[in-house]
C-alpha cells in the first residue's frame, strides 16, 4: 500500500483544485479588456450567447449571459473584430478558461454606428427607403397628430407655429419620452396608437409629425431603433419626421413619407401659409370682379345692338307678315286641291266609259245572250251540259230559264 509521507500536502479533489484555480483567475483577472475575432458563435434559447475569441496563435472560450447582450444594438457575426471586456474565470464542469463577457464593441468602429449602418442595410433590401412607398401630404390638413415630448421646446414651436401658419388645423398630441431606454418603443407605440384612432374614425387625422429638437447622436438614437422605423413604414398616415437639425439624418427621417430639417419645416410642408393664401385669394377676387364686369358690359353692348333691331321695335311686324304669308299658302293649297279633285273625278270618268266599252253586257244589246248553269257555270260547249239540266240563258233585257232535253256535238 502507498504510504504518503507527512511533510506533502493531502491531495485535492479535481473540483477543488479548479475552484481555487477559478479563484485565483477571477482575483486576478477582475475586468480585462481583450480584442480577437469572434468565432464559433451560438445564440442559446436562454438568450445567453457563446463564442471564441482568437488570434493567429490562441483561442479563448467567452460567454455573454443575457443581462449583458440585451444592450447589445448591432449584429453579431463569425469572423468581426471585436473588443470585450469581461472577467476571466473557469467553467467548473469541464475546467475550461473562459471569458465572462460583459461588454462587446467592434474593433475600428463604434458599436452604435455600426448597429446603425447594419439595420439602414437591413431596412434598404426590405423596402422600408423606397420612394415609390411614400404619399404625397394633404395640402389642406383639418386634423394633425403630434407624436413628441410635451415638455420639450419641440412642441412648443410647433403650436406656435400651426397658429401663425395655419389656425384652422386641429393638434393631437401623443406625448411620449424622445431619449433614453426604451423611448424607442414609446415612440412607436404613440404612432400606432393615432393610426388606430384614425382607422376607427375616433379622431381621423391627416398627418402625423414625430418631432424631437436638437441633440447629439446619443440624444437621436430612440430614432434609428427599427420598431420606430417598423412603426412609420406601417403607418396609413402619411408621417413627416422632424427630428433634430438639418445635418442630422436618422432612420425615422429615412422611412417618413417626408423629412423636415426642423419641426419648424415640418410645419411649413404640411401647410400652407394664410397670409400667402388670402394675398391669393384678394387678387383672385379683383380678377373674378374685372372679369364679371367685362361680361357685363358685353352684354350690355348686345342688348343696346339687339334693340335697334326691327324685330323688337316692331315685334307684331313679322307675325303679320307670317301671317298674310300663311294666308296665302292657305288659298294656294286650296285651289290646288279643288283642281287635283276636277282631274280626278275626269280621269275616274274616262275609266268608266273605257270599262263601260268593253263589258260583255254591252254585246247583249246587239242580239247575243249568256247561258250559263243554275250553279253560275258558263257554257261553252254542248258536251258541258247533261239533258234534264236546267239552264239560264243572259239576254240584254232579262233572263230565261230553260231545261236541255238533248244535246248535238258540232258538225
Amino acid at each position: 500500500m502507498l504510504s504518503i509521507p507527512r511533510t506533502v500536502p493531502a491531495p485535492l479533489s479535481v473540483s477543488a483544485l479548479v475552484a481555487k484555480l477559478r479563484d485565483m483567475v477571477e482575483e486576478e483577472y477582475p475586468s480585462v479588456w481583450v480584442v480577437g475575432e469572434l468565432t464559433g458563435l451560438k445564440k442559446h434559447t436562454s438568450g445567453h450567447w457563446y463564442f471564441c475569441l482568437k488570434d493567429a496563435d490562441a483561442q479563448l472560450r467567452a460567454a455573454m449571459f443575457r443581462g449583458s447582450n440585451l444592450r447589445i444594438r448591432f449584429d453579431l457575426k463569425n469572423g468581426m473584430e471585436v473588443i470585450a471586456r469581461g472577467r476571466i474565470s473557469v467553467y467548473g464542469p469541464k475546467g475550461d478558461l473562459q471569458m465572462i463577457v460583459e461588454e462587446l464593441q467592434p474593433k475600428g468602429i463604434g458599436a452604435a454606428e455600426l448597429a446603425l449602418r447594419q439595420l439602414k442595410e437591413r431596412l434598404l433590401v426590405q423596402g422600408y427607403f423606397d420612394p415609390k412607398r411614400k404619399r404625397p401630404l394633404p395640402r389642406f390638413p383639418r386634423r394633425i397628430g403630434i407624436v413628441t415630448s410635451v415638455t420639450g421646446a419641440a412642441i412648443r414651436d410647433l403650436i406656435e407655429l400651426f397658429a401663425q401658419r395655419w389656425p384652422i388645423a386641429e393638434l393631437v398630441v401623443r406625448g411620449t419620452r424622445v431619449q433614453g431606454d426604451g423611448a424607442g418603443a414609446e415612440i412607436a407605440a404613440a404612432i400606432q396608437f393615432l393610426n388606430h384612432m384614425h382607422a376607427s374614425l375616433v379622431v381621423a387625422v391627416d398627418a402625423i409629425v414625430v418631432a424631437r429638437g436638437g441633440g447629439s447622436t446619443e440624444d437621436l438614437w430612440a430614432f434609428n431603433e427599427e420598431v420606430v422605423a417598423r412603426a412609420i413604414y406601417e403607418s396609413t398616415v402619411p408621417v413627416v419626421s422632424a427630428v433634430g437639425h438639418e445635418i442630422d439624418v436618422t432612420i425615422a427621417d429615412l422611412v417618413a413619407d417626408c423629412r423636415a430639417e426642423t419641426p419648424s419645416a415640418a410645419v411649413t410642408a404640411l401647410t400652407p401659409d394664410r397670409r400667402e393664401l388670402t394675398t391669393i385669394i384678394l387678387e383672385l377676387q379683383s380678377q373674378f370682379a374685372q372679369a364679371m364686369e367685362h361680361r357685363l358690359e358685353l352684354a350690355r353692348q348686345r342688348v343696346e345692338q339687339l334693340a335697334v333691331r326691327p324685330a323688337l321695335r316692331f315685334p307684331l311686324q313679322r307675325v303679320r307678315e307670317t301671317e298674310q304669308r300663311l294666308d296665302g299658302m292657305t288659298a294656294r293649297l286650296k285651289r290646288a286641291g279643288e283642281r287635283r279633285v276636277i282631274q280626278a273625278e275626269e280621269k275616274i270618268a274616262a275609266l268608266g266609259a273605257r270599262l263601260e266599252s268593253l263589258s260583255p253586257l254591252n254585246v247583249l244589246t246587239r242580239g247575243y245572250s249568256l247561258t250559263h248553269t243554275d250553279d253560275g257555270k258558263l257554257i261553252r260547249a254542248a258536251s258541258d251540259v247533261r239533258a234534264g239540266e236546267k239552264l239560264v240563258t243572259r239576254v240584254a233585257a232579262g233572263e230565261i230559264e230553260s231545261r236541255v232535253e238533248t244535246t248535238r256535238p258540232p258538225k
